[in-house]
């Protein structure tokens, strides 16, 4: 069963994202998304970055931290997709063109100690990913979020990593 695009987020550098209601996706990320410090965010391995409803909801649940979507710095804010059940390699179509391939776990920014001293400690290991783009396309909020397993097991078998785990 497809996942869904809740919020799609857009920022000129730094976080909160803030939603968009529709942007074009390309090989270097969100059209109007921008990341101040590019040693460490953004470029073509890290065009999208990813975060749930699920997730947030852990935070509110487990630690008592309210916030909003975006708050962390993703661009895509989903729900219904176990993101902590992806791999390295993972393919995501979104909406009916834009495909994105997992590349990497999402590394907590000290950036979120904005929010809570406590966040980037308590979400390691539930982060959410980063993914480059492989077919370029127009999404919005709404959009079914489908996982492809195109990569071949031989390739993934070394790359199975839980999001935020390093």
């Amino acid at each position: 069963m497809p996942g869904t695009l809740v919020q799609l987020n857009v920022s000129p550098g730094g976080i909160p994202k803030t939603p968009v209601l529709f942007a074009h996706v390309s090989r270097d990320g969100l059209a109007g998304d921008w990341q101040k410090n590019r040693k460490y965010h953004g470029g073509p391995d890290r065009a999208v970055c990813l975060f749930s409803e699920e997730l947030y909801a852990e935070l509110r649940d487990e630690a008592g931290i309210e916030l909003i979507h975006g708050a962390v710095g993703e661009n895509f804010t989903t729900c219904g997709i176990d993101l902590n059940g992806l791999s390295k390699g993972d393919r995501l179509r979104v909406g009916d063109s834009c495909i994105i391939e997992i590349t990497n776990v999402r590394v907590p920014c000290s950036t979120l100690k904005k929010w809570d001293a406590r966040l980037p400690k308590l979400i390691e290991g539930r982060s959410g990913w980063v993914a480059k783009v492989i077919a370029e396309g127009t999404v919005r909020p709404g959009d079914a979020i489908e996982v492809l397993r195109e990569v071949p097991k031989k390739r993934r078998s070394d790359t199975k990593v839980k999001a935020g785990t390093t």
